[in-house]
């Protein structure tokens, strides 16, 4: 991230004079657009690195939540400078100007070249933080093969109102992702259940250990999208011992980790005691 971050931002600069003396509001709105994709960029650095902490008397789970921030802030910076674009760029579909077709072309193809491999770099990261980044740079070359497109169009012919309809097209483009992603960092902040598991799925394999009765009072949320929390009542039969909670819970613990839960808070009781807190609160 550290790498796309100082590639963006120097690119991000070149698109701002490019696009100033190309005259092109697509080139322009995609430097504003870059730019705010850098300073999201040290957001999410930050708490992506600060997401590795360990647990402390402040945060008992660890700082994992403090990624999925990240990308939460990330997506609300993306929004705003959208929407700035888009309406900077409507009045030029009525009163178009015409744009240095040439100019945008030489500054297309290197934008092309640079968020691409800017992509590809961002591209190994697993987090929501890191896959909303990723998203960033993508659109990025999505927006550039739009304005290379929109660039040989006006060489060619005289509709200078392309150039406002590929700023406007990008915005609306980048909007549509962006809250693909925000949904998916917002469940994990409303502590939805993650994707990939649910309660009934994870309950039901755990009645298949032998001497477990019945299971309840189960809950399942994630931390950051990738690493998750289980708490659950597991009932046993009346035979076990105090030596077989222990194991069942083990084998729990053990069983779970392929949906992706890191910790598993297990309750056992016995057939035919009462439950002390049956309700979800």
């Amino acid at each position: 991230m550290r790498f796309a971050f100082v590639l963006n931002l120097s690119f991000a600069i070149i698109e701002l004079v490019g696009g100033i003396m190309t005259n092109s509001v697509a080139i322009l709105s995609d430097a504003l657009h870059d730019f705010g994709d850098a300073l999201a960029m040290v957001i999410a650095i930050t708490m992506e690195k600060l997401s590795h902490r360990s647990s402390d008397q402040h945060f008992s789970y660890g700082y994992r939540r403090f990624s999925t921030l990240g990308a939460i802030i990330t997506g609300v910076i993306l929004i705003l400078g959208s929407v700035f674009i888009l309406i900077e760029a409507a009045p030029r579909l009525i009163h178009p100007q015409q744009p240095q077709a040439d100019g945008m072309l030489a500054l297309a193809f290197l934008g092309v070249a640079v968020n691409g491999y800017a992509a590809f770099r961002v591209s190994k990261g697993t987090s929501l933080n890191e896959r909303m980044l990723m998203w960033h740079m993508i659109e990025d070359v999505a927006g550039w093969v739009l304005v290379l497109i929109g660039a040989i169009v006006m060489k060619f012919f005289d509709v200078p109102q392309v150039d406002a309809g590929l700023a406007i097209a990008l915005s609306l483009w980048i909007l549509y992702n962006v809250f693909r992603n925000l949904k998916d960092a917002m469940r994990v902040f409303l502590m939805a259940t993650p994707a990939g598991a649910s309660v009934d799925e994870v309950s039901a394999e755990i009645k298949k250990l032998d001497q477990v009765e019945d299971v309840h009072h189960a809950h399942l949320w994630s931390l950051d999208g990738e690493n998750h929390v289980l708490s659950a009542h597991v009932v046993l039969n009346s035979e076990a011992r105090i030596e077989d909670m222990q194991n069942v819970k083990l084998k729990i613990k053990d069983l779970v980790k392929k949906y992706g839960i890191i910790e598993a808070t297990i309750e056992t009781e016995i057939t035919g005691t009462s439950c002390l807190d049956p309700e979800h609160k």
